[in-house]
Formats: structure tokens, C-alpha cells, sequence
């Protein structure tokens, strides 16, 4: 399904066409009926011949609720732009369409409303000035239909047009990424809470659990859990929980809802006086907020002045209109006509994402100054080193590493990690972060350093880098070759070796050394004094001998004599044997301990 926005000036017969087309009229107030005048935003639905349905969102033309026109053109799929014959073009007429223009939208059709009160040759000088309107924008090429919404003149071609519309307009993506911007809201009895919307991204189904997110300002603002936020990763506990109990389109109940759709949808879990207009429905795990971006933006070119930090701005996008203050990417101020960057501080936090479009008015002078397209919602660099086009890459490398999933949020691009199962980096951190871990190895030497000293980004840069080796959780350069093999040919594991039970002390040997000497397992501390992991097993071996013969155990004494070493030295390491369950004391005796038996008898 499509949908398609009327546009154009106030009284030019937008709401007419709509229910000489449908057989509904769109204005749903008693005040805009009894003034004939449309204040909000209608809605109506059309089969047209060849079976294709559309839904039509009728906009108010006037300029007092250029507001709430606005929250109706944010997701639609073309335009039937109406200005009546009688009166032509007109401030509003200009007006609705730089917008549309402005937000990129791509195709529409022009219908002169009232043809019946003008003559054929009035017509003809009409059609000629609408098109020189409309010459430089997206309805340059436009179909022009005449048509009269009391005498249906003219409708059988307008709905010839509109099928014509619909077969070049491609429909709605389903990239399984919904996202509905909340265009009304109303308690219904029996039902509770429903809100409407156009649906994008994504389709929605029935009893499926979504959230809310309160970006409207109504309840929510920049500060979460008492600090002041710009950017927010996860909405999961930002956000309300509901369920859709229901959904509708245009009266017809469905199980599953496609995007580019009109949708009623039935919510539990939320009172109606919770949401707002611009609120915004979504999956929490999909999408992050902001209050701030950079956008690349095209100034009005019929403008009288250009746009800079000075001023009182607001935001349009989606169905939601936020008070901002702006900063000009790069220079000081856009003129008009001119296209450039700048970035947007909002009020409130909201579910954007990369490739969005809005709409930019400056308030003090109640008019449209320019529009644009989000390229970041997160900006991390200056003002004069900001991106300057939506692109993933860019994003990574002005971040320099971020966890995909956020990028997928950020972007709604998927891009594969290349750094673990979950991160993306840029070449140029990559290769920074790498070339620091190897200074940083190279200056520790045969040491090495903790590989528990690193963060989760730099353990992983280890672990794929092949300059670097991680032997026994520490991290060494791979000049040195296997660390432990090299310092097995240590000299003073030598002397250990060739001296067991009367060890040497380290004198001259680098205190770094030992204690990786130590931890390598190639020599062994009792007490501050060393031996040879060798003398262990020999102790070890003699003790379970002993045992063998004597039951009663062995004294330090006796021990030393086997060994031939001295009581210093044997009580050391007699304290090391007892500490790891090798032996136990028994009075003034000794035993095997548990860790002994388990290794010498097999048990």
C-alpha cells in the first residue's frame, strides 16, 4: 500500500477532492466543518480500479497550522498538489511545496481544483503558470489534471494519474525495522488507548510487544536518571512497554501490518493521556535517541537572509516539532540557496537515524528556511571537522571503534565486525592501537606486560596481531620467539638446576626478571628464597619414599639429610610442600598430603 499527502493553499479545495474521491470527508472537527476550513490533519482511503489501495493524508493550507501539515507529510510516497484555477498560485502554494521538495519527496501529480468556475482559457493561462512554478522541483514533470469536486469532472483522469503514480512508485522496504511516528491519539470504548500512524521500515503484528518512546517533550527531555544526556544507546528502560492488542487500516482489522501503511493500532499498556503526537513507536533494541546531529541542509533560495546560530529554530521530522538551536558546519552562516552542513541541538531525545529528512523554520519570522537529511545523530568531532555526507565508514572512522550494533542503530545499515564478534574499527585506530601495543611490548622486553592491563578493544588487537604473542596470559613482542623457551636458558635457572637444595641467591639478577622467571613457572619462591622447579620433584619423589618405609612420617631434620641441605633452606621450602597440600604436619612430624597421594598413587 501507498500513501499519498494532499498539499497547497487554504480554501483551494484539498479536502473537497479528498471526499469527492473516497466518499469521506477528511475533516473529522465540528470546527473545521462549521468554518470550512481544515485544521488538522484527515485521513481517507482509496480503491482504485485496477484493485491497488492508497491511503490519502489531507493537510491543513493554513498558515497558522503549517504545524500540523508538517506532521502529516514526514512518510508519505507522493503528493497530489492542489491549487484552485480561479485563484492559482498562492503564499501557501510556495510554501507546501519547498517543503515537499525539501524532503525529498519524489513524485506527485497537480490537480487544479474548481475548473467549472473558469473559462478554457483561463485554464490554459493557469496551467502555464503552475508550471512555471513548479519548473526546477520534483512536479516539473508532473501530470496537470483540471478537475471539479462538485460536478466530478475530471476525476476519472486524476484516478488514471494516480494508478499511473502508483505502478512507477516502488512500495515500502521491509527492512524488519519499524518505527511509527504517532500522529494521533484518542481513547476508544472497549478498546482503550489507539494511535495512528504511517508505518516505515518494518511491518507490525498482532500481540507483538513494542515500545514507546516519549520523544514528543511532553514527559521526556535530555535528562535521564538525573544527568543531562545527548545521546542515548539503549531505550529499553527509556521507553514504555505496550502491546498491540489491535490493528486496522482503514477500518479492515489485520494480522500482520506491511509498511506504507495507514495503521490504527489498539496499545495496552499506556493510558492515551501519556503519548503525544510525536511520540514514536518502535522495537527499544533497534534504535537509539539523540538531542543532537549534523545534517546536510539546503537553504530556501527565495530567502531574504541567509541562516546561522542566531535565531529561534524548530525541527520538523516524523509527525514530532522540536524547539533546536543550530551551529553552521565550517563557516559562520548559509546563504540562500546554498547547501552545507550544520548540526542541530534539540530539546528532547529522539529515535533518528542516519538518512532521515526534516524540515528546518525559523520562528521569530514564521517561515520555512531550509531543509535537509541526518547524516549523524551522534557527532563526536568539531564543528569544522564534522561529517559531511551519510555514510557507515565515515561514522567509523569519526568514531574510530564502535560495537555493530550501535552502528546498526545509528545507520540502520548492518556492517560485519572486524574486530571480534562485535566491534567495527577503523584502519586508522586499527593500526595506531597496534603500533602502541607493540612500543609498549618491545620496551617490556623479555617481561612482557598483564595482558589484564588492556582494555577489551586493545585484547582484542593482541589477539590478531602478529607481531605481538601471548604466552601464559602476558603479552610480548615477537622478536623475543616463545618467551619461556628463552628464558629457560636463563643463567640463573641454571645455577638453580646444577645447585637444588642449596640455591643460589639472585644477586645480579634484574628483580623484573625473576618475578618473570617466577611467574613462568621456571623457578620457584619459598620465602624469598629460589629453587629449581627440578629439586621440587626430587623432594617430592624422596618424601613419598620415605613414606613408603615409615609410616610415622619424616622430621625437617631428616629431610635435610636426604637432601643434603641445610635447615634454612629445607624449611622454606618444606613451607612451600605444606602450602600446596604436598605434605602436612603430624606433631613434630610430616606426612604426604593430599596433592602428594593424588599424584603418586594415582588416586
Amino acid at each position: 500500500m501507498h500513501v499519498l499527502s494532499t498539499a497547497g493553499h487554504v480554501d483551494h479545495g484539498k479536502s473537497s477532492l479528498i471526499l469527492a474521491l473516497t466518499g469521506t470527508d477528511p475533516d473529522r472537527w465540528a470546527e473545521e466543518k462549521e468554518r470550512g476550513l481544515t485544521i488538522d490533519l484527515g485521513f481517507a482511503h482509496l480503491v482504485l480500479p485496477s484493485g491497488k489501495e492508497l491511503s490519502l493524508v489531507d493537510v491543513p493550507g493554513h498558515i497558522r497550522f503549517i504545524k500540523n501539515m508538517l506532521a502529516g507529510v514526514g512518510a508519505i510516497d507522493g503528493a497530489i498538489f492542489v491549487v484552485a484555477a480561479n485563484e492559482i498560485w498562492k503564499p501557501q502554494s510556495e510554501e507546501h511545496l519547498r517543503i515537499l521538495d525539501l524532503l525529498g519527496i519524489k513524485s506527485g501529480i497537480v490537480v487544479m481544483t474548481k475548473a467549472d468556475l473558469v473559462d478554457e482559457e483561463w485554464l490554459d493561462l493557469a496551467k502555464m503558470e503552475i508550471q512555471d512554478h513548479v519548473s526546477g522541483t520534483f512536479l516539473e514533470n508532473a501530470p496537470i489534471v483540471a478537475v471539479d469536486s462538485l460536478s466530478k469532472r475530471g476525476l476519472d483522469e486524476l484516478t488514471k494519474e494516480i494508478e499511473a503514480l502508483l505502478s512507477a512508485t516502488p512500495p515500502s522496504a521491509d527492512l524488519n525495522r519499524p518505527r511509527l511516528w504517532i500522529d494521533r491519539v484518542f481513547s476508544s470504548r472497549g478498546s482503550g488507548t489507539v494511535v495512528t500512524g504511517t508505518l516505515s521500515g518494518g511491518h507490525i503484528d498482532i500481540d507483538q510487544e513494542l515500545a514507546v518512546f516519549l520523544s514528543s517533550g511532553k514527559s521526556w527531555n535530555v535528562k535521564v536518571a538525573n544527568l543531562t544526556r545527548s545521546f542515548l544507546e539503549n531505550l529499553n528502560d527509556a521507553s514504555l512497554v505496550v502491546r498491540v492488542r489491535g490493528l486496522q487500516s482503514h477500518g479492515k482489522k489485520l494480522l500482520r501490518a506491511d509498511p506504507g501503511r495507514r495503521l490504527a493500532l489498539n496499545l495496552l499498556g499506556v493510558a492515551s493521556e501519556q503519548l503525544s503526537r510525536g511520540d514514536v513507536l518502535i522495537n527499544a533494541d533497534q534504535w537509539c535517541a539523540t538531542s543532537t546531529f549534523d545534517a546536510n541542509v539546503k537553504v530556501l533560495s527565495s530567502l531574504a537572509h541567509g541562516i546561522s546560530k542566531k535565531g529561534a529554530y524548530a525541527v520538523y521530522i516524523g509527525s514530532g516539532d522540536y524547539p533546536v538551536k543550530i551551529s553552521v558546519l565550517g563557516k559562520s552562516e548559509l546563504e540562500p540557496g546554498e547547501r552545507g552542513g550544520i548540526r542541530v541541538h534539540l530539546t528532547s531525545l529522539v529515535p533518528l537515524c542516519m538518512g532521515d529528512r526534516f524540515i528546518l523554520r525559523e520562528l521569530g519570522r514564521q517561515e520555512t528556511v531550509a531543509g535537509g537529511e541526518i547524516v549523524n545523530i551522534n557527532p563526536r568531532s568539531s564543528l569544522t571537522h564534522a561529517l559531511v555526507s551519510g555514510d557507515s565508514a565515515q561514522i567509523i572512522e569519526e568514531n574510530g571503534f564502535l560495537d555493530a550494533k550501535l552502528l546498526y542503530k545509528m545507520t540502520g545499515e548492518t556492517v560485519a565486525p572486524n574486530l571480534g564478534s562485535r566491534y567495527v574499527i577503523s584502519k586508522g585506530l586499527r593500526a595506531q592501537k597496534i603500533r602502541e601495543l607493540l612500543e609498549r611490548a618491545t620496551a617490556a622486553g623479555q617481561s612482557g606486560f598483564e595482558l589484564s592491563e588492556l582494555d577489551d578493544i586493545q585484547r582484542l588487537l593482541v589477539l590478531e596481531a602478529g607481531e605481538l604473542t601471548v604466552d601464559s596470559s602476558r603479552v610480548y613482542s615477537s622478536e623475543f620467539g616463545h618467551v619461556k623457551q628463552a628464558l629457560a636458558n636463563h643463567p640463573y635457572v641454571k645455577e638453580l638446576e646444577q645447585s637444588l637444595f642449596k640455591p643460589p641467591p639472585p644477586d645480579g639478577v634484574d628483580r623484573q626478571q625473576i618475578r618473570e622467571l617466577v611467574r613462568q613457572g621456571l623457578i620457584i619462591e619459598c620465602e624469598g628464597i629460589y629453587f629449581s622447579p627440578v629439586a621440587l620433584e626430587k623432594a617430592k619423589e624422596v618424601i613419598w619414599g620415605i613414606a613408603k618405609i615409615n609410616d610415622s612420617g619424616f622430621t625437617v631434620s631428616q629431610l635435610r639429610d636426604e637432601l643434603d641441605s641445610s635447615r634454612k633452606f629445607l624449611l622454606a621450602l618444606v613451607g612451600y610442600l605444606d602450602a600446596k597440600g604436598y605434605t602436612r604436619r603430624d606433631g613434630d612430624f610430616r606426612k604426604p598430603g593430599p596433592a602428594l597421594v593424588r599424584e603418586f598413587s594415582g588416586n
